[in-house]
């Protein structure tokens, strides 16, 4: 019963933020992206490795990319180059209540990459309610309005293929920039 209230209670708040604020969405590719905001579930270290290297071949490239990872534990509250936070900056309905992240929120990147496999209610939030011009994350039928591009992960629950089937679309995307 518990869950229930909080879901509801995470629901209306992030309905009531989303249609309160409704950015511009503007279509990009990975080519024409400059600044790219990669948010991710820093609970497993492995996906910090994975995120670390993905986040560094794309300033290879020219992009200026900033991370933001959630911890899903109260005691680690930071890690050594990677932006955190964890369930000691959620509220009791699952929100982020932490200014970095409402900075991160704030940020008007060319696209954001919700980088994620498994349903993370305060990621979601954030991706929801940013300001970024192109946001894409993985498919669910439920949370569609997330997002304005969604990757099918056809029950391969992998960050890396993740990963690599959002390169690949947005390599993809093809537009007449004018």
């Amino acid at each position: 019963m518990w869950n229930d209230i909080q879901s509801y209670f995470y629901k209306r708040h992030l309905r009531e933020k989303t249609e309160s604020n409704k950015p511009k969405r503007v279509l990009t590719n990975l080519t024409d992206a400059k600044s790219i905001g990669i948010i991710y579930d820093s609970t497993n270290p492995d996906n910090d490795i994975v995120i670390t290297r993905f986040a560094e071949n794309l300033r290879k490239q020219g992009k200026e990319v900033e991370l933001l990872g959630f911890i899903n534990d109260t005691k680690l509250d930071h890690k050594a180059d990677i932006q955190v936070f964890n369930k000691k900056q959620l509220d009791w309905k699952q929100v982020p209540n932490d200014p970095r992240v409402e900075a991160f929120v704030g940020k008007r990147f060319d696209l954001l990459l919700a980088c994620f496999v498994e349903e993370n209610l305060p990621l979601e939030f954030i991706a929801a309610t940013s300001n970024a011009k192109w946001r894409l994350g993985p498919y669910s039928e439920a949370k569609t309005a997330y997002y304005d591009m969604m990757i099918n992960l056809s029950g391969k629950n992998n960050l890396s293929y993740f990963l690599d089937q959002s390169i690949d679309f947005l390599n993809k995307i093809k537009y007449d920039s004018k």
